[in-house]
């Protein structure tokens, strides 16, 4: 009793005295059974301490049946009750409480309680012990070697017990009793004495084991908080230390992804297929071998992270935090990162690919065909180094056209060349690890390129001046023959027969002369170019002067002989031209001959009048025409002056126009006369009819006398008309003839 009042600082000297107020009867019940009880009254009447022990009955009747016990036994110190009471209270809250699996190892089996338990607690922790053997709880006892048991099966460190004698059982129940009390606090509620007797009381054995119980239980209940609270604490440390990994882990986990989206993002790749196929092999690595760890991993820190928070839960505690940064968000969103850098590495890596194939196949075309260019050019440069170009002119014709078609092939690879140079430019531009070699390449190529176009512009100039050489001596030679037939035809006499003949003639010398002129122009052409081969002293000067000279002799006769051709058709043509308008004027001559010779007299007096005014017209034509005339005679006085060789036809032809043109002029004075004769025998015939009229008219009013002079007239008129009728009739007549 006093082991448990000792907690409240409390102790009974006097069990029938020291309980009779309650208050430590009510102290003891709310330690030994650890329930409030509520505060006791502090009162020194006795009615207080019946309260005070009521309200511990009414506890205890609560937990057990009590019967004859009454607070008034309590209070008065009734020895049997109390002691009774105190029992009853050992056997409920200390025996009672006992409880035992029958099988140790199976917790669901049947259990065992109170004094069966406690026996059954004793035979386990004794069991195997020397000189042991509990059946009871008296005789079993009394050697004192079951305490030691006891003792030794929960702590073996206080007790010796092989040192421990069957028979000495005094010395072994003071040894476990004084162990008991000093090194395990239990109290010793039994004597040596009192134990080693043939039969020792039972309950105060059940009371001093149950004690043993008790405190060994609570050892192992301190033992199990401590391990629970070890458990706790190393739960504790074993989530710090999960913490530090999680935060240990995500910090290496995030520096490695940063790391790598640095690398990820570096463009300054190998400048070559070769280096970026080495990238892609190390990309493919990274994804194949460094990088799954590092995705277990995170799958790992994201496992460790929910162990974590798991743990937490199980222990009470707040969930875990990570610091800023370090969140599991914030992995994804690295990790993310990381997804597109990877991404944006792997777009990259297949472009420089694609470019640096692209390079490299460049490249090897124009490797390829910068040895079809060289091979070529070499070969041009063989053929227009060769310096035999021919000795006469179809020689060198063959050997132009072969240089044309040379030329032709050449100029027409022209875009090839630039095509190398493109390929080399964008080798360059897109910098292409041999870009240098590239280059000094393509330029040695168009160096021996440009040599090329030099070289045949050297040859087409060498050719041109030979070719031009030889067309001059063969445009000589052309000319030279032209000149000498154009020569042969100048030495013909044929004039012409006529007018037209000779028009024909001069119109084909005027051809032949433009012919001239032009062969002319383009023999002062070949002078002019020839002065640059004979002022340079080439080897054909020589016999390119003598050519020339030759020449431009036979152009100067060529010249004269056409001179006198055209003077000898000129003045041919001047003769015809003379015949001509001398028989055109004779022939108008004579057709105004007959008209004049025609005697048309008229019918009457007007008929008369118009042939009269017709016939003065006539003499109007003369006079316009005779300029003509005279026009006509002196170009033949001029032939004749030249001393044409058809002088003495000219004359005669001179002076039968004279003539006919002086017979005209006599016939149309006669004519003339005629038609006034005519017109005066019409108007005197006109006036005769006239009067006629009128002195028939008038005659009824004339006298005889008049009449008859009037008949004299008339008949005077009548016969001078008569005779002018015969008149005009002979002149017809000699007119006609």
């Amino acid at each position: 009793m006093n082991s448990f009042l000792q907690k409240a600082r409390m102790e009974v000297e006097d069990l029938f005295t020291d309980l009779a107020d309650g208050k430590k009867l009510l102290k003891l019940l709310e330690i030994i059974s650890g329930e409030k009880l509520g505060k006791p009254n502090h009162g020194k009447m006795r009615v207080h301490k019946i309260e005070n022990v009521n309200k511990s009955l009414a506890f205890l009747h609560t937990k057990v049946r009590l019967e004859s016990i009454g607070a008034e036994d309590i209070v008065d110190g009734n020895p049997r009750l109390i002691l009774g009471l105190i029992w009853t209270i050992i056997l409920r809250f200390q025996i009672q409480e006992i409880e035992i699996d029958v099988n140790e190892d199976d917790e669901s089996s049947e259990k065992k309680s109170a004094k069966d338990a406690l026996l059954l607690w004793c035979q386990r922790k004794t069991a195997g012990y020397p000189g042991v053997n509990i059946q009871d709880f008296h005789v079993s006892w009394r050697n004192g070697l079951g305490f030691n048991a006891l003792i030794h099966s929960h702590r073996p460190d206080l007790i010796n017990y092989p040192a421990l004698h069957n028979n000495s059982h005094i010395q072994n129940l003071n040894n476990a009793f004084d162990i008991a009390q000093k090194e395990l606090g239990i109290p010793r509620l039994l004597d040596a004495e009192d134990v080693d007797i043939n039969k020792p009381d039972e309950k105060s054995v059940i009371t001093y084991v149950a004690s043993y119980y008790h405190t060994f239980a609570r050892m192992k209940s301190e033992m199990k908080g401590g391990k629970r609270i070890a458990n706790i604490v190393s739960q504790m440390m074993d989530a710090d230390k999960l913490k530090n990994n999680y935060e240990m882990f995500t910090t290496n986990l995030l520096q490695w992804i940063q790391m790598k989206i640095r690398e990820l993002d570096n463009r300054n790749f190998p400048n070559s297929l070769e280096g970026i196929q080495k990238e892609l092999l190390k990309f493919k690595e990274y994804r194949t071998i460094e990088k799954p760890p590092k995705y277990k991993e995170r799958s790992e820190i994201e496992a460790l992270l929910f162990a974590i928070q798991t743990k937490m839960k199980a222990l009470g505690q707040p969930l875990y935090v990570p610091c800023e940064g370090q969140l599991v968000h914030d992995i994804e969103r690295a990790w993310d990162e990381l997804e597109k850098a990877e991404h944006r590495r792997e777009v990259a890596l297949r472009e420089e690919l694609l470019r640096q194939e692209k390079l490299e196949n460049l490249a090897y075309r124009f490797e390829r065909k910068s040895v079809v260019r060289e091979g070529y050019l070499k070969e041009m440069i063989q053929v227009l180094s060769d310096p035999r170009y021919g000795s006469n002119l179809s020689q060198v014709e063959a050997t132009v056209k072969k240089h044309e078609a040379i030329s032709a092939d050449i100029l027409a690879r022209e875009e090839r060349f630039q095509n190398l140079t493109t390929m080399a430019d964008e080798l360059v531009m897109e910098n292409y690890h041999s870009k240098e070699r590239i280059k000094i390449r393509e330029q040695e190529i168009m160096q021996r390129w440009e040599y090329l176009l030099e070289l045949l512009k050297k040859h087409r100039s060498t050719l041109t001046n030979l070719s031009n050489l030889m067309s001059m001596l063969r445009e000589i030679d052309t000319i030279t023959s032209e000149i000498k037939e154009m020569e042969n035809s100048f030495y013909t006499e044929d004039l012409g027969r006529h007018l037209l003949a000779v028009e024909d003639l001069l119109q084909k010398h005027s051809l032949v002369e433009a012919h001239i002129t032009s062969q002319g122009d383009t023999i002062k052409k070949l002078n002019k170019q020839a002065l640059s081969y004979i002022n340079d002293g080439h080897k054909e000067a020589p016999i390119l002067q003598k050519r020339l000279n030759k020449l431009n002799a036979e152009y100067d006769n060529l010249v004269n002989l056409a001179s006198n051709r055209r003077t000898k058709l000129e003045e041919s043509r001047m003769y015809y031209q003379f015949v001509q308008d001398q028989e055109e004027e004779d022939a108008w001559v004579v057709e105004k001959q007959l008209i004049c010779k025609s005697v048309v007299p008229g019918k009457d007096l007007q008929g008369a009048l118009s042939l009269q005014q017709k016939h003065k017209a006539l003499e109007v034509e003369f006079n316009a025409r005779w300029p003509r005339v005279l026009k006509v005679i002196e170009a033949g006085n001029a032939l004749k002056v030249q001393k044409h060789p058809e002088s003495t036809d000219i004359s005669q032809r001179i002076d039968g126009l004279k003539k006919n043109w002086d017979k005209l002029h006599e016939l149309w004075s006669v004519k003339s006369k005629q038609l006034e004769d005519a017109s005066a025998a019409y108007q005197y015939q006109a006036d005769a009819n006239e009067a006629e009229s009128w002195m028939k008219e008038n005659v009824s009013l004339c006298p005889v006398q008049t009449m008859e002079k009037m008949n004299q007239v008339h008949r005077h008129c009548y016969r001078g008309t008569q005779d002018l009728k015969v008149k005009l009739k002979h002149t017809v007549l000699i007119l006609s003839d």
